[in-house]
């Protein structure tokens, strides 16, 4: 028995171990987070994690879709349930079918918590040798332990780890096998150094460093992670993707590691579902941008994609909404619905394209803007050139800015799924594929983009500039090109020769409708903002308003928050700063505003538009609501700035007006705090009696599904008193104006 696991002769040299990667880390430090300009993508870089159940059928199902993606890795949990059931069963398949497996082996979540006790160490030992003995001349690598560093989910701590692990080798060395490990989840490089230091210690001689790298907390997937240092050393730190998976690598180096695998990696659908309406389709695009960063940083020689069939988190939806008590991160055990139920998602057809398009490839040029853009070009066996580009979240460049327009009358464009699309005017967040005829001219590096876009799947926004204008027009999917020469008629210039149809404010900012001039139905809002004094240099160094509406309302909208749809901005400047700025929505015909809602009932009647008070306030505390799950804190929401509009089939859409002044929150995380909440809440109830402001607060709290504070009600009577000064001081200016006249 090892000394290491006397907890007398273990914990100080964990301690001292400690110390040492510490530095260690710190040291590598110094790494960059840039990627490579210049790699080969493995054909065997890509994987999946599988699991079975009970009906034999399944397992043809997935062989059949593990060939659809065009993989030959996989990787598969077993514990002791696991040799006499139908994950040995699949495992048996996949061996025969010529498959590479990496089986992750560990005990049951009881077991492991108590594996320094004599019977619990011996059915450990007993289970691997059955495992090396059944599969050690068919398989290359066990992968020992799981997420060692989440105990709630895997039973697995510092001690009980090295019990597995001292087991593990003693039966690996008898067997001839080799081992991976030690499986921590996230990045957590303390963990992962200290591990590999007292596996070295345990007598490893030769190990594949195995982590779950997983980036979703901090949203994007080329976003700096905040959670090491706190915020303040985000941008000091620079750890993105890429300078983990090589600090990572760094320090498996140096403990007898010869590569580093990512064994497990996603972003859920709850997850993004806080940040998007199409969940789906974020996953898409997130796997194939975390897929071409994992490539580019030269130090994973593996990534194996969460599980292949699941509800919350697979490439394929089980249709079951229930999770597991145990994380599948820690224990995907089984596929627990029929075959009939199985429906691909848009992630899968991702994967299938990332892997036909990508590996085997030589990347020959790779730009990576952590603010903007990102570009690989890419040369396939046959000498084929192709460029795989987008953007961060919410930017955009124009495809013209970066390639050649003879390059373009001839390229193909597909979109991550690998499906064609119509020829794109701008990169957006949505991954594109481009293949070229014959060898494109270099491409061009793009410029940053200067204010935040939108992407959707009916609409997707262009920058645009000119010599007096700068700002931003939104285009339909399907029809780019012809929307983005179209724009040219929303140009200030053009908009003041229009006849208005309607005046709807004429003071320091002038709002006014006209007929859309691109010759599509409706009419448009145009929003003109008059920049006079110390504001022309402020707008130098924050956005203008109509620069603020735009962004909010792309953002807004992208969240599922809706806004008029927005059509443009354009900001005049000089070198003197902004002159002026315009903002263009839709305008939304027989709207009505909460303010009607409030005052038909003050006034006694029933119902309004159909609903009673008790659906109204439910229908608007639960908009309020979605908005702050959605990280927006409005800041002006008056019950007038809460517009209504009855849809043909009687439902009724509530949309934000006066959107300037909103904060909204484009950082990782997942809540507002109470007092941004209720900085909305005081206002959009200020017309309600107190009986009813009760009631309003109820349905929000049902939404929420949370209580407010007891002391709610504080802030309610500061607005009133605060409204009620307002008034008195707009009063008595009145009354002087009128005794002077």
């Amino acid at each position: 028995m090892s000394r290491l696991l006397n907890p007398l002769v273990g914990y100080p040299v964990a301690a001292l171990d400690f110390v040492r990667t510490v530095g260690n880390v710190a040291l590598a430090l110094r790494l960059s987070p840039e990627p490579l300009q210049q790699f080969r993508v493995e054909r065997d870089f890509f994987g999946v994690n599988v699991a079975t159940g009970e009906n034999p059928s399944l397992d043809d199902y997935i062989l059949a879709r593990l060939r659809e993606l065009g993989l030959t890795r996989v990787r598969m949990d077993l514990s002791y349930e696991s040799l006499g059931g139908p994950a040995a069963r699949l495992l048996d398949r996949l061996l025969d079918e010529g498959f590479e497996v990496l089986p992750d082996l560990f005990p049951p979540r009881e077991e492991a918590a108590r594996l320094t006790d004599p019977s619990a160490a011996r059915r450990w030992r007993d289970f691997l040798q059955q495992v090396f003995a059944r599969y050690g001349k068919r398989v290359a690598h066990f992968e020992i332990g799981n997420t060692p560093n989440r105990g709630k989910w895997s039973g697995l701590g510092s001690r009980t780890l090295l019990e597995a692990w001292n087991i593990a080798l003693e039966e690996a060395e008898s067997a001839g096998v080799a081992l991976a490990g030690p499986n921590v989840s996230d990045f957590e490089p303390l963990y992962s150094g200290v591990y590999l230091a007292l596996i070295e210690r345990l007598g490893a001689r030769t190990l594949a460093h195995t982590n779950n790298l997983f980036v979703e907390r901090v949203v994007e997937p080329e976003a700096l992670d905040h959670r090491v240092l706190g915020r303040a050393a985000t941008g000091l730190l620079k750890l993105n993707l890429v300078k983990k998976a090589r600090l990572l690598q760094h320090v498996g180096q140096l403990h007898g590691a010869s590569e580093l695998w990512c064994t497990y990696t996603l972003w859920t659908a709850k997850r993004l579902a806080r940040r998007s309406p199409w969940p789906d389709r974020k996953q898409a695009d997130y796997l194939v941008r975390y897929l071409a960063l994992a490539a580019s940083s030269g130090a994973l020689r593996r990534v194996y994609w969460g599980p292949l069939i699941c509800g919350r988190d697979g490439l394929i939806d089980d249709g079951l909404r229930e999770y597991p008590d145990i994380d599948q991160v820690t224990w995907y055990r089984s596929v627990r619905s029929d075959i009939a139920q199985l429906q691909h998602r848009p992630v899968f057809d991702a994967l299938a394209a990332t892997i036909s398009l990508l590996a085997g490839t030589q990347v020959r040029c790779c730009w990576h803007d952590p603010e903007g853009s990102s570009l690989f070009v890419v040369t396939d066996d046959h000498g084929k050139t192709r460029v795989l580009t987008w953007c961060r979240d919410n930017h955009s460049v124009l495809l013209a800015d970066l390639f050649a327009e003879a390059d373009l009358a001839t390229a193909q464009f597909h979109g991550p799924e690998g499906r064609p699309v119509p020829p794109p005017v701008v990169i957006s967040e949505r991954p594109l594929w481009i293949t070229f005829e014959g060898a494109p001219t270099p491409p061009r590096k793009p410029g940053p983009s200067r204010s935040l876009q939108f992407c959707s799947p009916q609409q997707v926004s262009a920058p645009i500039d000119g010599p007096l204008w700068r700002g931003a027009a939104m285009l339909r999917v399907d029809s780019q090109q012809r929307d983005l020469e179209s724009a040219q008629c929303l140009l200030p210039e053009s908009l003041q020769q229009l006849p208005e149809q309607a005046v709807l404010r004429d003071a320091r900012n002038r709002i006014w409708n006209v007929n859309d001039p691109r010759g599509l139905p409706g009419q448009l809002s145009v929003k003109l903002n008059r920049v006079a004094g110390i504001k022309r240099l402020t707008y130098r160094f924050r956005p203008s308003k109509g620069r603020r509406h735009w962004e909010n309302a792309c953002v807004m909208r992208q969240r599922g928050v809706m806004t008029p749809m927005p059509v443009a901005f354009f900001e005049r400047h000089r070198s003197s700063g902004v002159l002026d700025s315009w903002y263009l929505c839709e305008f939304i015909p027989d709207a009505f505003s909460a303010r009607e809602v409030y005052a038909a009932f003050r006034d006694g009647a029933d119902t309004f538009h159909g609903l009673d008070k008790a659906a109204w306030f439910e229908l608007l505390a639960g908009f309020v609501c979605r908005m702050h799950d959605m990280q927006i804190n409005h800041r002006d929401l008056s019950a007038g700035n809460l517009l209504l509009h009855e849809a043909p089939d009687g439902d009724i859409q509530p949309m934000l007006i006066d959107i300037g002044r909103a904060w909204i929150w484009r950082g990782p995380g997942s809540g507002l705090s109470v007092r941004r909440r209720l900085a909305d809440l005081m206002r959009i109830a200020y017309k309600l009696d107190w009986t009813d402001r009760e009631r309003f607060i109820n349905s929000y709290e049902a939404a929420w599904g949370k209580s407010l504070p007891s002391w709610w009600r504080l802030p309610f009577l500061y607005y009133d008193n605060k409204q009620s000064f307002k008034k008195s001081i707009k009063g008595q200016r009145k009354r002087r104006r009128k005794s002077v006249n």
